[in-house]
């Protein structure tokens, strides 16, 4: 019970992060220092945070529920 709270809290917090942060933000914290040169995510990259970041909160949310 204690463990799907606390896994539902930190998807969450997760999601919300990828859904509240410009991508572009994100994709300078977790990628551009893998690349070299690179200037920007890719529209693709760009699709799947949100998509990502949707799934977790909704995760989240329903262990945060029904956890």
């Amino acid at each position: 019970m204690k463990q799907e709270i606390i896994a539902g809290i930190i998807l969450g917090v997760m999601g919300l992060c990828m859904l509240l942060l410009p991508p572009k933000t994100l994709w300078k914290i977790t990628e551009k220092w893998k690349t070299k040169g690179a200037g920007q995510p890719s529209d693709k990259y760009i699709v799947i945070m949100r998509i990502l970041g949707v799934v977790f909160a909704a995760v989240g949310g329903g262990l945060l529920l029904w956890g």
